[in-house]
Order: C-alpha cells, then sequence, then structure tokens
C-alpha cells in the first residue's frame, strides 16, 4: 500500500519550460563563444593593457602597472585635438552623405525612365575597395597631373593649375572627406531608398488630396516614415566615420601639420609607429566608450528597443 502511493507521486524534475530555456542556451552556446573569443576577449584584453606600460621593449621583461599614465599621455599628445578633428570629419562625411543619399533617393523613387539603371550606376562606388578608393582620389587631387586641378582651372574656378589639395593644411580635410562621401553614399542612398519605398502610398496621395505641396508631403508625410530607418542608417555612418582608417591613412597618412589625424589615425602611430601599445589601448578604450555611449542614449532616446 505505500509502496503504491509513494509511486503514484508526481516526479520532480525540471520543467519543460526550463528544458525549453536550457535548449535555447545550448544553441547560443557556439555562438557566444565565437563573440566572446572575437569582440569581448580583445575589448578586455585592450582595457586590461591601457593601464599596463606595454611597449616592444617591455614585452619579453613583462609589462608592468603604470595606473593612468597611459591616458595622461594621450592628453598630452594632443587626444582633444584627434577627437575634434575626428568630430569634424564625422559631421562632414555623415552630413553630406545625407545631404546627398537622401537627394538621389527621392529622384529614384519617382517614375523615371531608366531608374534600375541609375540605381546601379550610382552603387559603383560602394563596391570599390576603400585602398583603391584613396589611390583613386590622391591621383584626381595630384597637383602635377590630377584631372581636377586640370578641369577647374580650364572653367576659371581656381587660379592656381596645380593646388596642393593633399599637402594644404586647410584642405586636406576637405579631399579626404570627399573620398569618403563617394565611396559610402550609396550605403546611405539605398537604406533611404528602402525606407521611402516602404511608406504606404495612400498617405501620400491623401495629403496631395488636401492640398499638400511636395516639401509638406515630405516633412509631415515621408519623413517621419523612414525615421527608425534614417536613425539606424545615420548611426551606423557615424560609427563607420569613427573608425575610417584606409582612405585617410593611404591618402595624407594624417598629415599635414596633423590636420586630418583622426582618432583612428592616432591609435594606429602610438601603437606600431611609436611602438607604445598601453597608449593606443587607451586611445581605444576612450573610443569605445565615447561611441557606446552615444548609441547608448540614442536606443533610449528613440526607444529602439521598447517593444510594448
Amino acid at each position: 500500500m505505500t509502496k503504491a502511493v509513494i509511486n503514484a507521486r508526481p516526479h520532480k524534475g525540471i520543467s519543460e519550460k526550463w528544458k525549453d530555456h536550457l535548449f535555447g542556451y545550448a544553441l547560443l552556446l557556439p555562438t557566444f563563444s565565437v563573440f566572446s573569443l572575437v569582440i569581448l576577449f580583445p575589448i578586455a584584453k585592450s582595457i586590461v593593457m591601457s593601464f599596463y606600460n606595454y611597449t616592444y621593449a617591455s614585452i619579453k621583461k613583462g609589462p608592468t602597472w603604470n595606473s593612468f599614465e597611459n591616458y595622461v599621455t594621450i592628453f598630452e599628445e594632443g587626444f582633444l585635438s584627434q577627437l575634434f578633428r575626428t568630430l569634424i570629419f564625422t559631421v562632414g562625411t555623415v552630413g553630406l552623405e545625407l545631404v546627398i543619399g537622401m537627394c538621389i533617393a527621392l529622384l529614384l523613387n519617382m517614375n523615371i525612365r531608366g531608374r534600375n539603371a541609375f540605381r546601379s550606376l550610382f552603387l559603383m562606388s560602394w563596391t570599390i575597395p576603400s585602398i583603391v578608393t584613396a589611390l583613386l582620389w590622391s591621383w584626381l587631387f595630384n597637383a602635377q597631373y590630377g584631372l581636377i586641378d586640370f578641369v577647374l582651372s580650364r572653367i576659371g574656378l581656381i587660379a592656381d593649375p596645380n593646388m596642393q589639395w593633399l599637402q594644404s593644411p586647410s584642405l586636406a580635410m576637405v579631399t579626404v572627406i570627399i573620398a569618403v562621401v563617394w565611396r559610402q553614399t550609396p550605403y546611405m542612398l539605398v537604406m533611404i531608398l528602402a525606407g521611402l519605398q516602404s511608406i504606404n502610398q495612400d498617405l501620400v496621395e491623401a495629403a496631395a488630396i488636401d492640398g499638400a505641396n511636395a516639401f509638406q508631403t515630405f516633412f509631415r508625410v515621408k519623413l517621419p516614415g523612414i525615421k527608425t530607418v534614417l536613425g539606424n542608417t545615420i548611426i551606423t555612418c557615424v560609427m563607420s566615420s569613427f573608425q575610417q582608417f584606409t582612405i585617410i591613412m593611404n591618402m595624407t597618412q594624417g598629415g599635414p601639420m596633423k590636420m586630418t589625424t583622426t582618432m583612428s589615425i592616432a591609435t594606429y602611430k602610438l601603437a606600431f609607429t611609436s611602438r607604445n601599445l598601453g597608449a593606443g589601448a587607451a586611445v581605444g578604450v576612450i573610443w569605445m566608450l565615447l561611441l557606446g555611449t552615444g548609441v547608448t542614449i540614442y536606443n533610449h532616446v528613440s526607444k529602439r528597443f521598447d517593444y510594448e
């Protein structure tokens, strides 16, 4: 009798809900392992390195703890100037990409002849590698045989046919921004065009029936309709411009007079030219904090992950 009662009791084990959770975690484990190996571990390693005297000379002897000396060093080396130039470069590139991409996307969203051919044409620059872009625009801006100087002097826009675009402290940043905008604008164009095509055309037609002109329709109907796509695209482009290295390095090497030395160039030069890996890691840590803070603020303000 007693044995029968005991056998009749329900067996306490893992519930079906927890089995589903464990199965989900097991599926995520390989992805999380790779993520930890290629992202979390390097980030943690860089944070630790930023507090050590970590140079090529100290690797064999073993890095020594130097507290915040690396952070003091990078500020003495002009970190605030590098940050300011990075912000100028980012605002210039993303601002131009937004304006140009928006204008072209609005045109391609219209029912014009050859629209598909124009879409393919505008995407060509995006397919070109960054190193090729840098070499191409370095040739175009060359003072001796560059095509841009030749054309501008022939039409009378410049008096000097041998302008030192890449060697001028006041023009070097402009030339780099032009090259980056030429390559990255198609991404902005594609995302904005996708957002415009997802807008309910009934709203556009209703606005036209109510007497709204083109500007009113754009600012009251189309722009609010692509707000989420536009915000995410701008954040992506800002992060891409903050991290831009290849085009700047191959066009100006951060010069002249450090006028194009952004944070990415400064990190490279500290780590691999000055051979101070600790100071380079310190710049990377501040860089990560700035971008992380900016993205967090954007997510909070835009309620990007608020699904309620």
